[in-house]
């Protein structure tokens, strides 16, 4: 009896060296345990580094990342959206505002600046002319022009200040009335290779002869509306080129022509 108590006090005492810290398994497991939890960061463990050595990407892919990543998501718009928001901008000063914010935005709103210029005042056409004619501009501004009216101008238009925009040969509608002092010298040039012409008002240039109807009669073949009212020089000769020639016209205006005959009016009849 004696025997088995200290049996049983042996084992007792076994069994509470072994639930002692200073136990080889017990310590096994902690440093499994430690080890795991000190390796939850994948950047520490094998996995994670084997991982992060294969997606790791390069000095200029992360640089253009991180570009992306600082720009404003309305820089990321296509051009076709930013161009019909920049439509919705009636104020020269806002359109000209959103040039200078970046190149992307300039590239998408100088055609809409552009496409009709103030020239209501000689310092604004001034200003045109010069941008036009400027060495090394960052935009070709002379193509960019679609409508071109000088008429608030009148008789203070020479040719002198018409032969500089002779250069802007995509003008959609030109509109010259009253600018009584144009002749043939500046306007022949400025409709010679236009072929994006629709629309031509010059009313009341009583110095015009044939010579620049011709031009347009060859050039112009889409035009759609011509008004020569009382451009006296004009003769039957150039108006029945125009309408053998530009099969597409809509509106014509011949007041005060004393020159016309029933020929071109015919011949206007009979093709257009």
């Amino acid at each position: 009896m004696s025997r088995s108590r200290r049996l049983h006090r042996l084992a007792s005492h076994e069994r509470s060296d072994s639930s002692s810290s200073t136990s080889p398994e017990r310590e096994d497991a902690d440093d499994d345990n430690d080890s795991f939890m000190q390796q939850l960061n994948d950047s520490q463990s094998s996995l994670g580094l084997s991982i992060s050595q294969e997606v790791t990407p390069d000095s200029s892919t992360l640089q253009a990342f991180e570009e992306r990543c600082r720009v404003s998501p309305v820089c990321r718009l296509p051009a076709e959206l930013l161009i019909s928001i920049f439509a919705k901008l009636s104020s020269p000063a806002d359109l000209k505002a959103c040039m200078l914010v970046s190149k992307d935005w300039a590239r998408n709103s100088v055609g809409l600046l552009w496409h009709r210029p103030q020239t209501n005042n000689w310092d604004a056409l001034h200003n045109v002319v010069q941008s036009i004619r400027k060495v090394n501009a960052y935009f070709v501004y002379h193509d960019l022009v679609k409508r071109l009216n000088l008429s608030t101008l009148g008789s203070q238009v020479s040719d002198g200040t018409l032969l500089p925009l002779s250069g802007c040969k995509r003008i959609e509608r030109l509109t010259l009335t009253n600018c009584n002092k144009l002749t043939d010298q500046s306007l022949a040039p400025l409709v010679d290779g236009n072929r994006s012409l629709l629309a031509l008002d010059v009313t009341g240039l009583d110095s015009l002869t044939d010579r620049t109807l011709k031009l347009v009669a060859n050039n112009c073949l889409r035009l759609q509306g011509l008004n020569v009212t009382n451009c006296r020089k004009i003769t039957d000769e150039s108006l029945e080129a125009i309408a053998k020639s530009c099969r597409h016209l809509k509106r014509l205006k011949f007041n005060g022509c004393s020159q016309i005959t029933d020929r071109s009016i015919l011949e206007f009849a009979n093709n257009c």
